[in-house]
């Protein structure tokens, strides 16, 4: 059965091939023709099982059906088949005699054999007349077999070549069009982003990443660059750690701060992966950094928050209590002395009055001071 379909791929290769209009194959086939002083010549593709006439000088379409049956008879014998008068044939020959009022004689044909012996088609020659060829136009005939099973195979090759070639220059235009992508998709990357190599040296680096080389340092990045020259002292021995970390195979991440100065002070997030070929092999890594000051600034307002909360859960507690037990004391003992009571108790009031007053506007200040930009506050009327 795989014999089978491989005969079949085989013969629709050599049937996809434009012979009709190849001046090669014409001048053979007029070759052919004076060398058998013949006035058919009909070249046919396929195998054992099947043959198509391709190529057909001097007969008309409607002799076909006998051609097919010679050629195939051709197709399936080893050598030369020649057939000097078709009338002293056998009878499946005879059947097809008489075409169109033309009587086929005389007919020679030979397999054409490719270099792994296998019958790819047939060149055949035939006549009104009956006839024999002489020793000599038997092997001009084989010759020109060779010749033709030569140049099928030729146009073949530069057919598939052809194809190939045009399988690779879309291939090709895919991997540019990935390229593209890819390049775009790195470009437009938010973060700071470059592909080292394994010493340290810069592949490959993203507009973010120049322009912020250029702004804190002055300097222009390029390729074979060495990245720790632009590291900021303090964050060297990390960088390393996770460079050589990630070449190992294994993801690092680092995260901290570093004062610009008059750039200001950056909260950074740092990761270092490993960076492969297209084999697995490790060729270096990638190394990004993101720009977290944002979130790292507002989390110290948090943070500055959580304590004026509990500042004022402090006072709350504790520095609101001692105003309010003298307030509470005071009007115990003026409600004792039937609301008759000496000026010294309206002092101890006033003053135990003032003081809450100071906690709570302590309280207001803290609260004012740590509300975060654009929150709404509820302002009592």
């Amino acid at each position: 059965m795989l014999h089978h379909e491989i005969r079949l791929q085989r013969a629709a290769r050599f049937n996809e091939l434009d012979l009709e209009n190849d001046p090669d194959f014409e001048e053979l086939m007029q070759m052919t023709s004076e060398i058998c002083d013949t006035s058919v010549v009909l070249i046919s593709l396929g195998d054992e099982e099947k043959q198509e006439i391709r190529l057909c000088k001097g007969a008309g379409t409607d002799q076909f059906p006998l051609y097919q049956s010679l050629c195939q008879h051709t197709a399936q014998q080893q050598g030369l088949v020649e057939i000097a008068d078709i009338n002293h044939a056998d009878s499946l020959i005879k059947n097809h005699l008489l075409i169109n009022q033309k009587q086929v004689r005389y007919f020679a044909g030979l397999p054409l054999t490719n270099s792994e012996k296998q019958t790819i088609g047939t060149l055949s020659v035939s006549h009104c007349e009956a006839r024999i060829l002489s020793h000599h136009q038997q092997l001009m005939l084989k010759m020109l077999a060779k010749q033709t099973v030569n140049l099928l195979e030729q146009r073949l090759s530069l057919a598939l070549l052809a194809k190939n070639q045009q399988a690779l220059e879309k291939q090709s235009q895919q991997m540019k069009n990935a390229g593209i992508t890819l390049r775009s998709f790195f470009e437009s990357a938010p973060n700071f982003h470059v592909l080292l190599g394994r010493s340290g040296e810069v592949l490959d680096f993203n507009k973010v990443a120049f322009n912020f080389i250029k702004k804190v340092h002055g300097a222009e990045l390029e390729r074979g660059n060495m990245l720790v020259k632009y590291i900021a002292p303090d964050f060297v021995n990390k960088f390393l750690g996770g460079f050589n970390t990630a070449l190992t195979g294994e993801k690092a991440f680092e995260e901290g701060s570093t004062d610009y100065g008059a750039h200001g002070i950056i909260y950074w997030e740092a990761s270092f992966e490993t960076a492969r070929d297209m084999n697995g092999e490790i060729i270096g890594i990638s190394y990004i950094i993101r720009d977290v000051s944002d979130r790292k600034i507002r989390e110290h307002k948090i943070l500055a928050q959580n304590q004026s909360l509990l500042k004022i859960a402090h006072l709350q507690a504790h520095e609101f209590r001692a105003p309010l037990t003298t307030i509470s004391g005071m009007l115990d003992l003026i409600r004792a002395e039937d609301y008759q009571a000496p000026a010294e108790y309206f002092e101890l009031l006033e003053n135990a009055v003032k003081n809450l007053d100071s906690k709570i506007r302590e309280v207001v200040d803290n609260v004012d001071n740590n509300v975060p930009e654009g929150t709404e506050v509820y302002q009592a009327r």
